[in-house]
């Protein structure tokens, strides 16, 4: 029968490889030898040449694969029986996919895999920089369907290193590294300080920091971000920033935000900064003030600055304390200085002023105290010839200056050719030039100053020259009898009036009664004689002009009867 005299070894081969396996017999011929890999014949192929004799066989494998290790079976036969062996090819193992540079975040997880081919059983070790890891509770390792996986959990910056993955079987052993770099994403180890600070202080704000670099620094003041200036610098390295202002203002009050970002997270943190402010003055009282005396005057100042805010007053450079003369207070911002019952003394500059910390300012205003004016000696009309100037005078009391305006018929009058003002300390005038019909009216003077006005009134009027009203009649009379010459006149005072007989002027004489009452003229001859006959004038005299009118008297010797 058939007999196998030789048997196919056992062989490891590198996975790519050819692989041989032979095997010797003998028997009696015809023999029949075949080769068979899990029950199913191999023939010649592609992958597969097998050689046989009469006394041997040989299988070779062209190229191995992962798939050919295992067990293989040789069957010899013949009429009479047969023989059969087995060998296994054994293919050491080799990463088909190595492991590769890792990185992980602090705090999570990270997988480090591998994939290993060749024959079963394969044992699978990791090593971190040499020392061996074993599974507990941070290391998981495991090798299921060639895969071989470790998982890192917790990842601290301590777990970064070289990692090594050793496969072994019977037919040999073969290692892959790769590195693992656990990145720290940033961490905020100082935060800075909330500043309360005067203006013109140096503030700054310091953050240290931990994480992978490069890490990126940001500031930001009320979301706008801060670069370095003329007015601020900005130092940052991997483990700190520090932001200073080198001069704060008031404007540089507000959040300050420092974000740190890396390529695995981001923090922020933030401080306040408040920048004291000085006082301000948002309402002040007029420049200047006027009251009269015994008025209460009351100033007042609104501020704003950051508290404590202390309030000052003075007046001419002196300070002004509480009293029964001068009130203060501070409510809502506002100061007040009260003057009470004001007296031209209390006249002068004031001055407020406002202090904190952070510093101070003023505001200035002055009061005057005045009296209203007053007239003590008022106008007296005037009655002026037509063509001459009339002249109006008052007195005025009270404080000075005074704005005097003139009216006449209630219409205002302006220096001009026609009307002449003057003023001198408290006289004031107004000189009426060529006086004519248009010039006749009331005038009217007012004086004032901040705190009154006062008015006085007259009349202008024009004399009026003399005329009769009623004129001297013609008398014829007897010797012995009474005659009575008798005239009305009007015209402006002062008139006088003369008497003429027969062109000459009639002086004191005791024969002549001559009265002048309520615009009556009479010449009065109580006895008369025959040479009072003649021509009697009377003449009427006043500034404005004059009159005359004329009669005849007629003294007859002897008495005539008449006759009605």
């Amino acid at each position: 029968g058939a007999l196998i005299v030789v048997e196919a070894k056992s062989i490891s081969v590198t996975q790519g490889d050819p692989a041989t396996l032979e095997v010797r017999f003998s028997g009696t011929k015809p023999l029949k030898a075949k080769w068979l890999k899990a029950g199913k014949e191999l023939t010649s192929g592609q992958r597969y040449k097998v050689q046989s004799t009469d006394i041997s066989s040989v299988l070779k494998i062209i190229k191995t694969e992962k798939s050919d290790g295992g067990d293989y079976m040789f069957e010899v036969s013949n009429d009479v029986g047969q023989c059969s062996c087995e060998a296994n090819q054994i293919i050491p193992p080799s990463f088909t996919r190595k492991l590769k540079q890792t990185e992980g975040i602090k705090g999570s997880f990270a997988h480090l895999e591998c994939l290993v081919s060749g024959s079963l059983p394969i044992t699978i070790q990791w090593y971190k920089n040499e020392k061996e890891v074993q599974t507990d509770e941070k290391y998981k390792c495991t090798f299921f369907e060639n895969v071989a996986f470790l998982e890192i959990s917790n990842l601290d910056s301590k777990d970064s290193g070289n990692y090594t993955c050793i496969a072994k079987n019977k037919a040999g052993t073969v290692q892959c590294s790769g590195i693992l770099f656990v990145k720290e994403p940033p961490c905020i180890l100082e935060k800075p300080e909330s500043m309360n600070v005067l203006p013109g202080s140096k503030v700054q704000f310091n953050v240290l920091v931990s994480g992978t670099p490069p890490l990126t620094i940001k500031w930001f003041r009320n979301k706008k971000e801060i670069l370095s200036s003329s007015e601020c610098s900005l130092i940052k390295d991997n483990t700190s920033s520090s932001l200073e202002l080198f001069f704060a203002k008031t404007s540089d009050s507000g959040e300050y935000v420092c974000e740190i970002q890396n390529d695995v997270g981001s923090t922020s943190c933030q401080a306040t900064l408040f920048v004291k402010e000085p006082p301000k003055f948002t309402r002040t009282p007029p420049r200047l003030s006027v009251v009269r005396p015994g008025q209460s005057k009351m100033f007042e100042c609104q501020v704003t600055g950051t508290p404590e805010i202390d309030i000052y007053w003075f007046k001419e450079g002196s300070e002004i304390s509480p009293s029964d003369r001068y009130k203060m207070s501070l409510v809502n911002s506002v100061a007040i200085l009260e003057v009470c019952r004001a007296d031209i003394k209390d006249s002068g500059l004031y001055y407020c002023e406002a202090r904190n910390e952070a510093g101070s300012e003023s505001c200035s205003m002055e009061l005057k105290v005045k009296e209203p004016p007053s007239f003590t000696k008022e106008l007296v009309s005037a009655d002026v010839v037509k063509g001459s100037s009339a002249t109006f005078e008052c007195l005025v009391a009270g404080t000075g200056p005074f704005e005097i305006k003139w009216h006449k018929d209630a219409k205002e009058i302006k220096p001009s050719a026609k009307h002449g003002f003057s003023q001198t300390d408290c006289t004031v005038g107004l000189e009426v030039h060529k006086c004519d019909t248009v010039d006749v009216g009331e005038y009217q003077c007012t004086a004032a100053n901040e705190v009154g006005s006062c008015t006085c009134k007259t009349m202008l009027n024009l004399k009026e020259p003399p005329t009769f009203t009623k004129r001297i009649e013609n008398i014829v009379t007897v010797v012995g009898k009474m005659a009575e010459l008798k005239c009305c006149v009007e015209g402006s005072p002062t008139l006088s009036v003369q008497w003429q007989k027969d062109e000459n002027w009639i002086l004191e004489d005791p024969k002549f009664e001559r009265t002048f009452e309520n615009n009556v003229a009479t010449l009065r001859i109580p006895v008369c004689e025959a040479v009072h006959s003649g021509k009697y004038t009377c003449q009427v005299v006043n500034e404005a002009g004059k009159d005359k009118c004329f009669a005849t008297l007629t003294v007859q010797g002897m008495p005539v009867l008449k006759s009605f």
